[in-house]
C-alpha cells in the first residue's frame, strides 16, 4: 500500500522523478511542463525491467494536477491500480 507520505513533498518533483513498486507494478512520478502548465505524470510499467529498458508499448501514462491534491489523487490511484495491474 502506498501512503501519501511515501510520495514525498511537491518540491521534490521539481528536481527529479520518484520511482517505486507495488504488487508487481512499478511506477514513476515526474513533473512535466512549467509554471501554470506543470503536471505530475505517472507512468506504470511491469516490475521486471527498469523504466529506461521497458518497451514503450508496456508503459501506461497518466496526468494529475501539480498540487498537493494531485499527490493525494495519485496515492489513491496507485493503490487502486495495484489491485488489477497488469491484467488490464
Amino acid at each position: 500500500m502506498v501512503r501519501r507520505i511515501d510520495l514525498m513533498a511537491l518540491n521534490f518533483y521539481k528536481k527529479e522523478p520518484l520511482t517505486g513498486s507495488l504488487s508487481g507494478m512499478r511506477y514513476r512520478i515526474s513533473m512535466t511542463g512549467e509554471g501554470e502548465t506543470a503536471e505530475l505524470t505517472v507512468v506504470l510499467y511491469p516490475d521486471k525491467v527498469c523504466f529506461e529498458k521497458t518497451d514503450e508499448s508496456k508503459k501506461q501514462y497518466y496526468s494529475f494536477p501539480f498540487s498537493d491534491e494531485g499527490l493525494k489523487q495519485i496515492t489513491e490511484f496507485l493503490n487502486k491500480k495495484a489491485e488489477t495491474f497488469p491484467e488490464e
